[in-house]
């Protein structure tokens, strides 16, 4: 189950280590991390492997480890998200897990929910999702670059090192606007709303790399694409 107590940024250090030690153990993994003697980090790190096995970022025989890829990819990471959200059953929790981003803020175009429990369970009738699980899951996202916890609430904006590192990953394109979020950006992270819009966080880090000089967004005449910003003045973009 993906619904881990996790807090983000050891799933990533404890990742890289499987990567760089194949047939590393749970034992082996605890002595890494146990910094001092008092206290057991046991289940912290169970709780990661498990995270990551879901996932198949990780395989294990015999109880040592092995990864799936040389080093960490967030972008791998959201991938298997997709991919996974495809496999599950739409009453598993870890369906629930991998599309609650997409459901919860990117099909309403919502960048802020200041409470997720009540509109979660409204979404998702048939799995009841408790406080613990969805704190978990917004320390995870926050961590993965999808947003910020801020006070008890989720503001989805992707944080523009993760749209960067998208930008460089999907390569050298030049089009439309809603076509690259459409066909380049939604299969590895959602952003395609309800009513077929682009998603506001997704246009919101596109059009700063572009301010930054960073991508090219530009506007051309008579395109059959819809067009974004406050005077709907942006259609093309160029990486």
């Amino acid at each position: 189950m993906l619904f881990q107590m996790c807090y983000g940024p050891e799933i990533e250090q404890i990742y890289n280590v499987i990567a760089q030690r194949p047939g590393i153990t749970l034992m082996d993994l605890k002595t890494k991390f146990q910094y001092r003697e008092e206290g057991d980090i046991s289940s912290l790190i169970e709780s990661v492997l498990v995270f990551l096995s879901e996932l198949n970022m990780i395989d294990s025989e015999e109880g040592q480890y092995r990864a799936s890829e040389r080093e960490w990819s967030t972008i791998e990471l959201l991938k298997r998200f997709q991919q996974l959200a495809k496999e599950e059953q739409k009453d598993s929790l870890n369906y629930v897990f991998c599309t609650i981003y997409e459901q919860l803020f990117v099909k309403p175009n919502k960048l802020f929910i200041t409470n997720m429990h009540y509109p979660l369970n409204r979404d998702y009738e048939r799995t009841l999702i408790g406080h613990e699980k969805i704190n978990a899951w917004k320390r995870m996202m926050e961590c993965f670059g999808l947003g910020r916890r801020v006070y008890s609430g989720f503001y989805a904006l992707p944080h523009l090192p993760l749209l960067k590192n998208l930008v460089e990953y999907l390569g050298p394109w030049e089009g439309p606007l809603h076509q690259y979020c459409e066909e380049k950006i939604n299969p590895i992270l959602p952003c395609v709303t309800s009513e077929g819009h682009i998603f506001n966080g997704v246009l919101y880090g596109l059009f700063y790399l572009g301010e930054k000089k960073q991508i090219k967004i530009d506007h051309k005449q008579d395109l059959p694409y819809k067009s974004y910003g406050q005077k709907h003045e942006w259609n093309w973009i160029a990486v």
